[in-house]
């Protein structure tokens, strides 16, 4: 494991195999060992995956920036410093809207894109209550100290398809073992409901300049079937992979789904 020293610290980079290029995009509450299942069934290809600042492996500073325009910036500056280039980028979660700035501006190093139960937009409707509720400081303490996003929100998004072990919950929740490291979890329930992601809303589409597909946890309740409506609309003819049952982690759910569409857009299929 290498890292890519950046503002407030260092990002974690993790990279192997031999092949075309495979970059994975992490969201919240994970890292990029959701993705290690995918990256096993690649094995003709290089896969690379950078943890965002406060996430898995890389540096966990309790001062740092955390809102999405700063992992925007410090995915561009890993970007560039892995002078990554003709890469099939898996983006799931926050993944979409962390490397959109990256992504529209260097179309020339891009190949395609694998969405997976990812958004581009501010979330609606009556969830939008509990989000700010969770952007207040009680709701970031909670965050912080009783570790909800981890022990209660990635439970209840799991799907059925591949029960979620005790061993397979430790893994996630072992990046964030004290308050002290879950500082960047409980900054982004805000970005939810926040400015940054209200100026990406309605520019899904720019992202039909590469072929797309997308591979979608049905089962998930927080970015389910109603968020892959709006990439439908936002993206027409893309090329959609529904796995019924699975639910927000879908490379760890069903990695052989995920490495299939992949392999669709790298050319190893």
């Amino acid at each position: 494991m290498n890292s890519v020293a950046v503002e407030d610290g260092a990002l974690a980079v993790i990279s192997g195999g031999e092949g075309p290029l495979v970059v994975f995009v992490h969201g919240t509450p994970s890292s990029a060992r959701e993705f290690e299942g995918v990256m096993a069934l690649l094995v003709e290809h290089r896969s690379l995956a950078v943890e965002h600042l406060g996430f898995g492996r890389s540096s966990k500073p309790a001062g740092a920036d955390y809102s999405l325009v700063a992992h925007q910036r410090r995915f561009a500056a890993s970007m560039a410093a892995l002078d990554v280039t003709d890469a099939v980028f898996v983006l799931h979660d926050f993944g979409a809207s962390i490397a959109f700035p990256w992504l529209v501006d260097n179309p020339e190093r891009v190949r395609g894109l694998v969405l997976s139960n990812t958004f581009l937009w501010p979330a609606t409707g009556p969830i939008t209550w509990v989000l700010r509720f969770y952007s207040t400081p009680f709701g970031r303490w909670l965050y912080r100290v009783l570790n909800v996003s981890l022990r209660l929100l990635l439970p209840w998004s799991w799907g059925s398809v591949r029960p979620l072990t005790r061993e397979l919950h430790a893994r996630y929740l072992e990046p964030f073992p004290r308050p002290r490291d879950r500082h960047a979890l409980s900054a982004l329930p805000g970005e939810l409901v926040g400015e940054t992601l209200a100026g990406l809303a309605g520019r899904a589409s720019e992202l039909g300049q590469w072929p797309v597909r997308a591979v979608w946890g049905m089962a998930d309740p927080a970015v389910g079937p109603v968020e892959l409506q709006k990439w439908r609309e936002a993206l027409p003819g893309l090329a959609v992979d529904e796995v019924a049952g699975a639910g927000h982690f879908v490379a760890d759910e069903a990695p052989e789904r995920v490495a299939a569409a992949v392999k669709q857009l790298s050319g190893a299929a």
